[in-house]
């Protein structure tokens, strides 16, 4: 049966339609159960319209005006909810391939607002984000399959910052500098998240320009803006850092001390070796801030060994554990108390 206010397609369209996927969504229209929310099954889009059944089993394909429906949510499938459980465990290439070869199998349906394979293409982004893959995200961003229209505002501003940091393979970072900059000046909803990715493309541009503090306070802020959402760029932030922390004329003068190469070298056997505690006394101030920070990272992230070039600041740092307590004195014992 044809509903009121809804068209059936020619039944050659129609016979197009006993194979295909049906995507169960939930909808609201007022010419669909006088308004009330009910299950269709999507098999397509074109355009503006939108091709559907009223049942799995039907072959009676209907088409409506994506607008005139008040709702339209489309469940997740079950590969679409594979693919995102790879993402949460940090399987981000395995996510990645499985969210992109979703964009191409819904793609039809493509230009409904929020649809399996618009969400997909999100996340696909969003993988190549979190490894990191700033010549991936480029060529993501360049070829983004979802029109700004069908995007929340929040991911309208995950693609143009996917769009920032694409500048980094290109060393563009005039442009890091600008973009970055106007974005955190304009953007007061951004996330936390798409801050902390500022930051750090913008601690990015500061290493190459040789300002190691400025790179220093874009990683330091970056850090405190992340709280732990993404641990590859949290990680990577330390990492920076330390490379900051290295070219400053201090520490290169204080890792050339033979002490602390001798320290470096027992290391490779002991982890727990460190300079003699003459040596820790008199670090210069940078070794002193590079060192917690190596400490910091042993804390954050137990299961990720830093590169071996950072070793001296690991045998610049003391943990509290090692330093024994100081003895308390010795008390006389207490005098019983006499009766009264």
């Amino acid at each position: 049966m044809v509903l009121a206010g809804l068209s059936s397609l020619v039944p050659s369209m129609a016979q197009n339609a006993q194979n295909p996927q049906r995507l169960r969504a939930r909808v609201a229209a007022p010419t669909i159960k006088n308004g009330r929310p009910t299950d269709i099954y999507i098999l397509s889009s074109n355009g503006p319209t939108v091709q559907f059944v009223e049942s799995r089993e039907s072959q009676e394909v209907l088409q409506q005006m994506a607008s005139a429906f008040k709702t339209l949510y489309i469940f997740e499938t079950d590969d679409f909810v594979d693919a995102k459980v790879a993402m949460e465990n940090r399987k981000y290439q395995e996510a990645r391939n499985k969210f992109h070869a979703l964009v191409n199998k819904y793609a039809s349906t493509l230009s409904i607002k929020d649809s399996l394979s618009a969400r997909a293409a999100v996340y696909e982004l969003e993988c190549a984000m979190r490894m990191m893959d700033w010549a991936g995200v480029k060529g993501l961003a360049a070829k983004f399959p979802v029109r700004g229209a069908n995007l929340s505002p929040s991911v309208q501003n995950d693609l143009e910052v996917a769009k920032i940091m694409a500048l980094i393979p290109d060393k563009d970072w005039n442009g890091v500098k600008s973009r970055a900059g106007s974005f955190l000046a304009t953007k007061k909803n951004a996330t936390r998240l798409q801050q902390a990715r500022m930051k750090y493309a913008l601690g990015a541009a500061a290493m190459v320009a040789q300002d190691w503090n400025k790179a220093l306070d874009y990683f330091a802020e970056a850090l405190v803006l992340l709280h732990g959402s993404d641990e590859e760029l949290a990680s990577a932030c330390v990492a920076r850092s330390l490379d900051a922390y290295l070219r400053m004329p201090d520490v290169v003068k204080f890792f050339e001390n033979p002490v602390v190469s001798s320290a470096v070298e027992s290391r490779k056997n002991n982890p727990e070796a460190v300079i003699p505690d003459s040596r820790l006394k008199s670090r210069p101030a940078p070794v002193k801030e590079a060192a917690a920070l190596y400490r910091l990272h042993e804390l954050m992230f137990p299961d990720r060994k830093l590169p071996a070039k950072y070793d001296g600041f690991a045998v610049s740092y003391k943990h509290p554990a090692a330093v024994a307590p100081a003895k308390a004195p010795d008390q006389a014992p207490a005098q019983p108390q006499k009766k009264q």
